[in-house]
């Protein structure tokens, strides 16, 4: 998996790729930081029914976060860590599960995990809060602007809004996905933006909790999201498409096709990034909602290094093709033992 994010704090992109976290701006990218390396972790912490977490699998970034004196990554062998402007380590632990998100505050790191749970922690990563928990995995988080919510999606169709940092006290469920959230993305205050497996885009009032605009893709499953203001970008493999929020509702502005499928997305103001599966950094400019003088990003960086992580299997996809395997097989088991005793008849009456 690689990782895109637009930075406004720095004015500019920064890229996970493999274990390294690079920055783009002015057309140029430059090494960062190597992330992922596995922290020594005191007895006394990080225990949690007589266990301590410990790190596993491949190092390879799958979230960052940014605020304006902190950037927050987290990797797929379950290792967190934060970073000052400097990128000088201010923190490393060691999660429970393995991080599936990462929201970071001037005060506090969030994480959400893939058995359902979100913890907070301090800056140093010292001392961790559980806040939540989902039956299933969390597959998204945002924090409102002011911090008093923690919003959630998760591979069970829901979004919970929840309060922060007393998230045990649930304001509302956003419920109108028929598949897994994939995405969801703040593009005002009150205004909350959803993608699906059911390959639905929907708009969320928060203050009334109320469902605004619902669209429906006819290009495929969404595979990422981004958004700059007023524009909204949206990709399904490689359908790229661009809404602008105009009175709390999105219109379409322009849609391309690119020659890859893309599965990350990344905006600033004038340029969105598409990292594709090839794996390629190809580069757009963004004009009054129309994308155009795609070329491609050159660097320092390994893109080989790139890990192509798979969309969620869709519940009733999986069930469904579950049965229609089981009964296909059933059918020919009773086609062949049919003949069978046909054949067996035959060489009776001879």
């Amino acid at each position: 998996m690689s990782v895109l994010q637009y930075d406004e704090h720095s004015n500019s992109f920064l890229i996970g790729i493999g274990e390294h976290l690079y920055q783009y701006t002015n057309n140029q990218t430059k090494f960062l930081v190597k992330c992922g390396d596995v922290p020594e972790i005191p007895d006394s912490e990080g225990m949690e029914k007589g266990k301590r977490p410990r790190a596993e699998g491949p190092a390879y970034i799958t979230g960052v976060a940014t605020c304006g004196e902190c950037i927050a990554v987290i990797s797929n062998n379950k290792v967190v860590e934060t970073f000052d402007r400097e990128f000088q380590k201010r923190g490393s632990t060691v999660a429970i599960k393995r991080p599936t998100s990462v929201q970071v505050t001037d005060t506090n790191v969030v994480i959400s995990d893939k058995s359902g749970d979100a913890y907070s922690y301090d800056l140093q990563l010292t001392n961790r809060k559980y806040l939540l928990g989902h039956v299933s995995v969390v597959m998204d988080m945002v924090l409102t602007p002011d911090q008093q919510f923690l919003i959630t999606c998760d591979r069970d169709e829901k979004i919970r809004i929840s309060h922060f940092p007393n998230c045990y006290n649930i304001e509302s469920f956003l419920l109108g996905h028929e598949e897994y959230v994939l995405k969801i993305r703040l593009l005002s205050p009150h205004i909350l933006l959803s993608v699906g497996g059911d390959r639905k885009l929907m708009l969320w009032d928060l203050v009334t909790c109320s469902l605004l605009q619902t669209i429906t893709s006819d290009h495929g499953d969404y595979t990422s999201v981004t958004y700059t203001s007023p524009y909204l970008i949206t990709c399904n493999s490689r359908h790229v498409t661009v809404y602008k929020l105009t009175d709390n509702t999105l219109t379409l502005t322009s849609e391309l096709t690119s020659d890859h499928d893309i599965v990350s997305l990344a905006a600033s103001s004038a340029r969105v990034l598409a990292l594709t599966r090839e794996p390629k950094l190809e580069s757009y400019q963004l004009s009054e909602g129309v994308l155009s003088s795609r070329s491609e990003v050159e660097g320092e960086f390994d893109l080989s290094k790139s890990v192509d992580c798979a969309l969620p299997e869709k519940k009733k996809g999986v069930r469904t093709a579950g049965f229609t395997e089981y009964f296909e097989r059933k059918r020919k088991r009773i086609e062949e033992e049919t003949l069978k005793d046909e054949t067996r008849k035959v060489q009776l009456s001879r």
